[in-house]
């Protein structure tokens, strides 16, 4: 299925709404609300909107994947299932791979396996709830593997234990170790709940590779591996994603252990980060992250939404300097050849079960 543009946007949006909003002209206050965006680069830079409202739900995590980049879209429910694997095209044209009632939902991140990584290589490795809802959030999430090879068939890889009597919850992020790490070409994968990053084995073996001191760091959100291999960068918080108070990267390794001052911190909530290639003007090099702000989730459906999300770029210092501004809840970036994607779930109403596809991806590119 592919739907294009603010008309077509409006118009999917309308026919969810209509049967919740009698009054006409309230539906479309929350139609024009929720569609409407103003983003806003900063010096230096440009931003644009590449996949508008009106196509996504909760766009998470971006996998570049041949010309096109692969990302979960959660949100969408039927049943216990939910979730999508799309593709979205340079142009910002999007397609469906496997739709949500073949998926537990991938409420965080996934990634593709490498060809060391057994005999797996492409295929799809996704952290997930095992079933649809907030209560299957806070149990042990499950890694669910998607063989494009066969017809995009969905099993589930393994479960990720308990830690220390918490249950591996609200899970976030999933990364594969590059090539010739120390890390092992292991999938490491991040539970908020418990504060742990997991490591799992091409032989099924899912195991506590870290667990963090809640009070000197945090929960651990998104990963990525430093440009060199040697270390894990780690987005935590501090308080959990629902009641944030402090956040950082900070950097593990191989060992588990933190190593150094923290890369960046704020006192909101870091998405995920990202290394500038070259190429992207004068900021080849540097680190790129997302701060979401105040988070809405839940969220009634007619109550405003914060537009405080940000991506920043951090200096050499550590300082974080503003790149576009105007962001809702802006998750995910990944810098896609030569320039900057965002990904934003907009208003996240699934825990009211609300399913609107109000999501969207904007483009940062540099002047």
């Amino acid at each position: 299925m592919r739907i294009f543009g603010r008309v077509a946007a409006i118009a999917m949006l309308s026919v969810l709404l209509a049967a919740t909003f009698a009054a006409a002209d309230e539906m479309n206050r929350l139609i024009n609300r929720l569609v409407t965006v103003h983003l806003k680069a900063a010096k230096g830079f440009s931003v644009r909107m590449l996949v508008p409202p009106g196509q996504l739900y909760d766009p998470l995590v971006m996998r570049p994947h041949g010309h096109a980049v692969w990302l979960n879209d959660d949100g969408k429910e039927e049943g216990e299932h939910g979730s999508r694997l799309i593709a979205v095209d340079a142009h910002g044209n999007v397609s469906v791979l496997v739709e949500a009632n073949k998926l537990a939902p991938i409420s965080a991140g996934f990634d593709l396996a490498p060809d060391s990584f057994g005999g797996y290589g492409g295929q799809v490795f996704a952290l997930s709830q095992v079933a649809a809802g907030d209560k299957a959030g806070s149990q042990n999430y499950i890694i669910q593997k998607i063989d494009p090879k066969n017809g995009y068939s969905v099993s589930v890889f393994c479960t990720l234990p308990p830690q220390e009597g918490k249950a591996s919850g609200i899970g976030v992020d999933a990364t594969f170790s590059p090539s010739g790490s120390p890390f092992g070409g292991k999938l490491y994968a991040t539970s908020s709940l418990n504060n742990t990053i997991y490591s799992i084995t091409a032989d099924r073996k899912c195991e506590p590779f870290v667990t963090l001191d809640a009070n000197r760091f945090g929960a651990p959100l998104y990963l990525r591996f430093a440009p060199d291999g040697n270390s894990l960068l780690v987005a935590v918080v501090r308080g959990g994603i629902f009641a944030p108070h402090g956040t950082r990267i900070i950097r593990v390794m191989p060992d588990g252990k933190v190593s150094g001052p923290p890369l960046a911190e704020s006192p909101n909530l870091f998405g995920s980060f990202d290394y500038a290639p070259a190429g992207f003007g004068p900021y080849a090099g540097q680190l790129f992250v997302t701060d979401v702000g105040h988070y809405e989730i839940p969220v009634p459906l007619a109550e405003p939404l914060r537009p405080d999300g940000k991506v920043y770029r951090v200096t050499r210092s550590g300082k974080l300097e503003l790149v576009a501004s105007g962001f809702v809840n802006p998750w995910n970036l990944r810098f896609i050849q030569q320039s900057l994607w965002v990904s934003d779930v907009n208003g996240d109403f699934i825990y009211g079960h609300r399913e609107l596809p109000d999501g969207f991806i904007a483009e940062i590119s540099p002047r």
